[in-house]
């Protein structure tokens, strides 16, 4: 049995389909485990994008050398919620963001 090449592929869904803007979301940044992180995650929410934030300490990494911050904050569309991914990802300290 041969397999139907001119079959149409199967579409991923777009973001707008996935989300319904504003949404409040929750999102996890894995730093190194100092001082600054957290200054420098709320920093990054007050004065680069402008939104407000909650931010809670989560877990150390079982070394200790990492912990994670839970932020929620409100996005009012996919731009912001790119610029999180992308440009939280590029702060100082921080390793990852989920």
């Amino acid at each position: 049995m041969t397999e139907n090449t001119n079959a149409p592929e199967k579409e991923e869904p777009k973001l707008e389909e996935l989300i319904e803007f504003p949404a409040k979301l929750t999102f996890k940044f894995i730093g190194n485990n100092n001082d600054a992180v957290e200054k420098i995650i709320s920093a990054f929410f007050a004065d680069k994008l402008t939104i407000a934030c909650d931010i809670s300490a989560g877990r150390k990494s079982r070394t200790g050398k990492y912990i994670t911050f839970n932020v929620t904050t409100t996005v009012n569309d996919k731009e912001i919620l790119y610029r999180i991914y992308k440009e939280g990802a590029e702060l100082p300290h921080i390793q990852h963001v989920l």
